[in-house]
């Protein structure tokens, strides 16, 4: 049985009216997919991390004398003494170690006075 070339012609316009119209669909998008093909449509990169929140030059002064308060009460408040590796010998040849006081506590008082005061 040969098809006619009436039904052939007829049955192609019908299939590639359909393609036609399968192709201009738009495909709907889901909110993530929709809110970056939106922000790469106004150049805006959507893979960009946030900008962190600036902080202002007196919070930072601030958490620093903060922080130097911190580690000054956390020393001890009996003066400490540290034994140095060289020792010194008096006068009958024996050696005496030299001994230090440990200027911690008060180099980070000087400190906070410099800084927060």
């Amino acid at each position: 049985m040969p098809i006619s070339t009436r039904w052939l012609l007829t049955g192609l316009l019908a299939l590639g009216s359909v393609a036609t119209a399968l192709a201009q669909q738009s495909q709907p998008k889901g909110g993530a997919a929709g809110a970056i093909s939106e922000a790469v449509q106004e150049g805006a990169n959507p893979y960009r991390p946030p900008s962190a929140p600036t902080l202002d030059p007196d919070q930072i002064t601030r958490d620093k004398c903060e922080s130097l308060k911190e580690q000054f009460n956390a020393t001890p408040k009996k003066r400490t003494y540290q034994s140095t590796t060289s020792a010194t010998q008096n006068a009958q040849g024996r050696p005496i170690p030299k001994v230090e006081r440990d200027k911690s506590r008060k180099e980070l008082q000087q400190a906070y006075r410099d800084n927060c005061t």
